[in-house]
């Protein structure tokens, strides 16, 4: 494969991804990162996919490609073959085969082919889940409660013989900012405490060996001020069967008996109403702009047929859940803003 980072040779290769760590996000808080802020620059910083939401980035970090050709293209999609809307972060149960959903599969096969022992560690939750199975087919998996285990796991790794590629999973970062706030106190103690963990780890590295801190996505705080609802103006969900994506990217699904002029109407409604907080596209527009990359063709069909991405600060939530899920949240992600689109790309041991 093109060595697109022009990173050096090296014998083993850690790749550090710390969920919810954008570029932004750390550079407002360099002060409780000072590891990380001192090796981070405009020029480190990466652009993650489109939606920037976990399932679909950590499937293009495991596969190398983007979600419009992976499939996993949301937080929430619908299944073209059922009708139903699926959760890819956690519902991929749901299927007999979890595994044929992704339309591309995980590069591990391709390092052990050429003599690198692949390995995820992260946190025991995670392990075995089918997101897990599907994402990381083919690498080895270490469990570790804290990240300080999981540390060491990493350099006890790199200690066996051999060459390496490791991944380590940090997730403790978005969980702070989905229920505190990536400007929380909390959260900037948690993001120290990371700090401190990467400096260690980097300090213990092998000298032969490379790493790369990296994320997923980055967050922005939105306010509860700040929710736009639907769901029960009939106007705008006349010919609305379903509602993926995010709060931050909504996908609406058109009803099967929908017509040509019903579909052409109910975009006209949506960009009427909605377009001072909001881009409202249709599926071809959408494919037109790029954010997907190149679609394959069986991935196509599990796109929603509106794309509502948020302008501003604002995230969408449907009024229909009388139990109002999710709306606790605070730290968002999923739209395109700078915020959750730049990621960081520091280069340390090896590879700095």
């Amino acid at each position: 494969m093109p060595n697109r980072l022009e990173l050096p040779a090296a014998q083993s290769a850690v790749v550090v991804l710390v969920d919810g760590l954008g570029s932004q996000n750390l550079a407002s808080a360099s002060a409780h990162a000072r590891f990380l802020g001192r090796h981070s620059t405009s020029e480190t910083s990466l652009t993650t996919v489109f939606p920037s939401t976990t399932a679909a980035a950590l499937a293009s970090l495991t596969t190398g490609t983007t979600p419009g050709q992976h499939g996993m293209t949301g937080y929430k999609v619908r299944n073209p073959e059922s009708g139903d809307v699926v959760n890819l972060l956690t519902g991929l149960g749901v299927f007999p085969e979890p595994s044929a959903w992704i339309t591309r599969q995980p590069l591990y096969s391709r390092a052990q082919e050429n003599g690198i022992t692949p390995t995820v560690v992260a946190h025991p939750r995670f392990a075995d889940t089918p997101l897990t199975k599907v994402i990381h087919a083919g690498a080895a998996q270490l469990s570790a409660k804290t990240l300080d285990e999981r540390v060491q796991a990493v350099l006890s790794t790199l200690k066996q013989p051999g060459k390496h590629l490791v991944i380590l999973y940090i997730s403790e970062l978005d969980e702070l900012a989905h229920n505190k706030g990536v400007n929380s106190p909390e959260w900037a103690a948690s993001l120290e405490s990371v700090d401190g963990a990467l400096k260690t780890l980097s300090e213990q590295l092998p000298t032969d060996a490379g790493m790369i801190v990296t994320a997923d996505h980055g967050v922005l705080d939105v306010p509860a001020s700040k929710h736009f609802l639907y769901g029960t103006d009939l106007e705008h969900m006349e010919h609305i069967s379903e509602v993926g994506g995010e709060p931050r990217c909504l996908q609406l699904y058109f009803s099967e008996e929908a017509t040509v002029n019903d579909r052409a109407a109910a975009l006209t409604v949506w960009r009427r109403d909605w377009s001072g907080f909001a881009w409202v596209l249709s599926k071809d527009e959408l494919l037109q702009s790029g954010l997907y990359g190149v679609v394959d063709p069986a991935v196509l069909s599990r796109l929603g047929d509106i794309f509502v991405l948020a302008k501003k600060d604002v995230a969408f939530y449907d009024e229909r859940d009388h139990l109002l899920k999710g709306r606790n949240m605070i730290g968002q992600h999923g739209g395109v803003s700078a915020i959750e689109l730049s990621i960081p790309g520091i280069r340390l041991g090896a590879f700095a």
